[in-house]
């Protein structure tokens, strides 16, 4: 994962990945992500957020994007790149070996990822500096790195090239600066690596991750719950659980809100953090036929929610409900 700056890596969104509240509330240490495979460059056109049915009796559910949405976001923002004059794109049979896709944030099957290959005569440190003083318009510099030296191999009758094996290479990535509705995270990234004639090749990547649809069967009409029970099991400074039922509309209408408001994952995390406490929201409802709705938030950055038992789509988010419950239940701090 890449950070900001010189050889360091970071997640998809930069702080969005671990929101400082949900570290607060659950003591969250550590989170991962993974790779998604690339795909083909699409038509250009104007991406379009995909329309969400308001479900009766509450607000509209969260912008969600779509595969099409994101790939055509992808090829606007790979249409931006700025290249050294004179590049050339070239289409391999397949992508050389020691130009493999840069590492981009993950993001499972609601990523998209469009790249081309380019033949440029400049070497590859004077291809780095250019790629970091025309940023794309809309964006920021995201990262860049650069790995170390290595001997450039014996010479070929075209030239000298990387060896395929020495991992020589640059990168450069840069963000958008505001995303539209229903994408979650996007980034443009390059790789360089040294080429023949003196020359580098260069691989360009847009990657898109959207926020998929919700389920509207998981959106909850404040005005058919009789109340909510809250409940936290926690770790300090022994293992036990604190329990408060409410009753009032006002309370209701506000974790009813903040659940709503929550768009789907984007993705999975491979790997969950270390946390000190769970909480557990259930909406019971008025009728006594109706079923009741749990909302666990996992601490992974995601909410599970269960209608009458049956488990829905996985949400995104949760730190200011558990920041509420943790206020509603009097709990200053879990540490």
């Amino acid at each position: 994962m890449r950070h900001g700056g010189q050889g360091r890596w970071m997640g998809p969104g930069g702080a969005a990945l671990l929101p400082s509240a949900l570290v607060a509330a659950a003591a969250v240490l550590i989170a991962g992500c993974a790779q998604a495979p690339s795909g083909g460059l699409p038509p250009r056109g104007r991406p379009a957020v995909a329309q969400v049915r308001e479900p009766a009796g509450g607000g509209p559910l969260p912008p969600a994007g779509s595969g099409s949405q994101a790939r055509a976001f992808a090829a606007v923002l790979l249409s931006r790149l700025a290249l050294p004059p004179g590049a050339r794109e070239i289409r391999p049979r397949g992508v050389p070996q020691m130009l493999p896709q840069p590492e981009i944030a993950s993001g499972g099957t609601h990523r998209a990822d469009v790249h081309q290959l380019f033949s440029l005569r400049q070497p590859m440190g004077t291809v780095d500096n250019f790629l970091k003083a025309r940023v794309p318009a809309g964006m920021r510099l995201f990262s860049y790195s650069l790995s170390p030296a290595a001997d450039p191999g014996p010479p070929t009758p075209g030239g000298r090239t990387a060896d395929p094996g020495s991992g020589t290479g640059e990168s450069v990535s840069f963000q958008p600066r505001s995303l539209p509705g229903g994408i979650y995270f996007a980034e443009l990234s390059t790789a360089v690596v040294p080429g023949a004639n003196g020359g580098s090749l260069l691989r360009a990547d847009a990657a898109v991750i959207w926020y998929p649809r919700r389920s509207a069967a998981d959106h909850v009409d404040a005005a058919r719950f009789r109340a909510v029970r809250i409940s936290a099991a926690l770790l300090n400074p022994r293992a036990h659980t604190v329990t408060r039922t409410f009753t009032s509309g006002a309370v209701i209408g506000r974790l009813a809100r903040l659940l709503n408001g929550l768009p789907a994952a984007p993705y999975q995390p491979p790997s969950c953090p270390i946390i000190v406490a769970t909480f557990r929201f259930t909406f019971v409802p008025a009728a006594l036929a109706a079923p009741r709705v749990v909302v666990t938030p996992t601490g992974c950055l995601t909410v599970q929610v269960a209608v009458g038992g049956v488990d829905q789509r996985l949400l995104w988010g949760g730190d200011q409900l558990i920041s509420v419950a943790m206020r509603l239940l009097g709990l200053k701090s879990l540490v």
